[in-house]
């Protein structure tokens, strides 16, 4: 995620692996083809973070 936010020129596999410190994409394309993530756990998981540094917690 950060490195789609950072100001980059370019937001590609390479330029995000580099951003983040990789020597080559491969990490990053695995990760966007391959991995399962479990929607409804992440999306539980940004709310409480989100709610715990900025927000009500009864929103």
């Amino acid at each position: 995620m950060c490195g789609l936010a950072a100001g980059l020129d370019r937001r590609n596999g390479w330029t995000i692996a580099e951003h983040a410190g990789e020597v080559s994409p491969d990490g990053m394309q695995r990760l966007l083809r391959r991995a399962e993530f479990d929607v409804d756990g992440v999306r539980d998981d940004v709310r409480e973070l989100v709610v715990g540094h900025l927000g009500d917690p009864d929103a």
